[in-house]
């Protein structure tokens, strides 16, 4: 098998139903807020949609991303220059992962 056909594999997605795409992108929403949270809102009494006008970005990066540096680069720039707070590498990088495994779940082939 050549390096191409293996690449192919990896980046095969199965049909999921609409229901199944609401739910990974409700998903990276809980992910945002609960898990990632630069702006440290989680505990307070604001309001737990900041970070809902990202989702659907970070929804496109997830599906079209063969790698968690993709994602956590990007989780790194909203931090930074977006957000314009001090970064934290190992919340960019557990909410990366856990947004990938969620995609995972959802669309991956079984048979890889």
């Amino acid at each position: 098998m050549t390096n191409l056909n293996i690449r192919r594999q990896k980046t095969e997605i199965k049909y999921i139903s609409p229901i199944e795409h609401n739910s990974f992108f409700q998903s990276i929403g809980d992910v945002l807020s609960n898990h990632w949270d630069p702006l440290g809102i989680f505990d307070s009494h604001w309001p737990h949609d900041k970070y809902d006008r990202y989702i659907p970005v970070v929804y496109t990066r997830a599906l079209n991303s063969n790698c968690t540096k993709d994602l956590i680069q990007y989780l790194t720039y909203l931090a930074s220059d977006v957000l314009g707070v001090k970064t934290n590498m190992q919340n960019d990088k557990r909410a990366a992962e856990l947004i990938l495994a969620v995609r995972d779940y959802y669309f991956r082939n079984v048979n890889q």
